[in-house]
């Protein structure tokens, strides 16, 4: 196995991440008429309908490092909130431009062979797209969201569907160049970079410093999002076309109660993030490993390491260093039968990924059935959350709950 080999896994999040990229060009997907959906998304637990609506947003101030020639940094990103009137069609997973690109990389995941996935495009989630924000004196807790790297900004909206319907406003962020396919206002997509550059890399410091930059690239735009929410809040529009935001923006968002999470790579970009700003009060890492410049220094605030399980200090880098120095409230959870790639929408897709020619399934996605991953992972997540954005306490972070037996509590 080359020397490389269990870092980039760990970093892409499966064997083959991105490879299907470099074989099949982010062309749209066609969807077929009357194509059903690949997989459909649990209902949200919370008492809030939940509404949505994507932003693109540039920065002046940063030069995006993955692309030549230079221009300025830009983002896709999309909130999820609370409505009281659940108006508009449902939002779809990905766009037709995101479907082809990602299920073909699925399908190399698990069965070697990059393969169209119908059904993807036809996704739909549980959020109205432009629904208008549900009032609520002094604003909405706010959570931001990094997916795993080569992954989409909704590839982990079971989750974030859920925290929106339980009282909080969820932002999640493309870091362009980093997923396999993002599409921007009048259908231009922007496809992977960074992948070919990983390729050429051999020594593992060198590899080290490169997925700590990704990091920091990451943090930086989950910061500059910070601010441009304050525009929001404060009543501006920081999208770029200035398309129509929904009623109720202005005063929507309590940034004094910020969180972040992710998966993957993502929980990464959480920890680096929240190093980096005080502004973010508490944190997931969704079964990432700490590559960045401060993972040994720790945290003050609230932080939950939540693993699959194959995922401890002795394969996973910086997840024992970062664990030893957290010094605000912390805890960390193992789900032993689940895998790296269960805290991924496409969990829930499993029997129809178990079905190609060749696929075997468990070494990315564990032996739980989707549905209960999600139920899982919704709980624990949310109640972190409810917890220190909320307010809201639960016994289910105290001790080993007999309603999870899948979870063990490392600490």
């Amino acid at each position: 196995m080359h020397p490389l080999a269990l870092s980039r896994r760990r970093l892409l999040g499966a064997a083959t991440i991105g490879t299907a990229l470099t074989l099949f060009p982010a062309l749209p997907a066609a969807a077929a008429r009357g194509t059903r959906p690949a997989f459909r998304l649990p209902a949200p637990t919370g008492p809030h309908p939940i509404g949505t609506v994507p932003l693109h947003l540039v920065d002046p101030s940063r030069t995006d490092p993955w692309v030549t020639p230079a221009r300025p940094r830009e983002l896709m990103i999309q909130l999820w909130y609370p409505t009281a009137r659940p108006a508009g069609p449902p939002a779809p997973w990905l766009t037709q431009a995101e479907a082809g690109p990602v299920g073909r990389d699925l399908a190399e995941t698990v069965s070697g062979v990059p393969r169209d996935l119908p059904g993807l495009a036809e996704v739909r989630t549980h959020a109205h797209t432009g629904a208008p924000l549900a009032a609520r004196q002094g604003g909405w807790p706010v959570v931001l969201f990094s997916p795993g790297f080569g992954a989409e900004r909704n590839s982990s909206a079971a989750l974030v569907e859920d925290l929106a319907s339980r009282g909080h406003v969820v932002v999640t962020v493309d870091h362009t160049h980093d997923p396999l396919a993002v599409e921007f206002p009048g259908g231009r997509v922007e496809p992977n970079t960074i992948m070919a550059l990983i390729a050429q890399i051999e020594d593992p410091a060198q590899f080290d410093a490169f997925a700590a930059k990704m990091v920091a690239v990451r943090s930086a735009d989950l910061r500059f999002v910070l601010d441009r929410l304050a525009i929001l809040d404060a009543g501006g529009n920081p999208d770029v076309e200035h398309r129509r935001l929904p009623a109720g923006t202005r005063g929507s968002l309590r940034l004094t109660r910020v969180g972040a999470f992710g998966h993957s790579l993502g929980g990464a970009t959480a920890a680096q993030a929240m190093h980096d700003d005080r502004r973010i009060r508490a944190g997931i890492n969704l079964d990432g490993a700490l590559y960045g410049a401060d993972a040994a220094t720790g945290l003050d605030r609230p932080f939950l390491l939540f693993a699959a399980g194959d995922t401890d200090r002795g394969n996973t880098p910086g997840w024992g260093a970062f664990a030893d120095h957290l010094r605000g409230w912390h805890r960390e959870l193992r789900m032993p039968d689940a895998r790296h790639l269960s805290f991924h929408d496409s969990v829930l897709m499993v029997p129809t990924l178990a079905a190609l020619p060749g696929a075997q399934t468990i070494d990315a996605y564990g032996t739980i059935d989707g549905p209960r991953v999600v139920a899982v992972a919704r709980a624990h997540v949310g109640a972190f959350f409810d917890l220190h954005l909320r307010g809201v306490g639960s016994a289910l972070l105290d001790a080993a709950s007999p309603r999870y037996p899948e979870i063990r509590f490392v600490a």
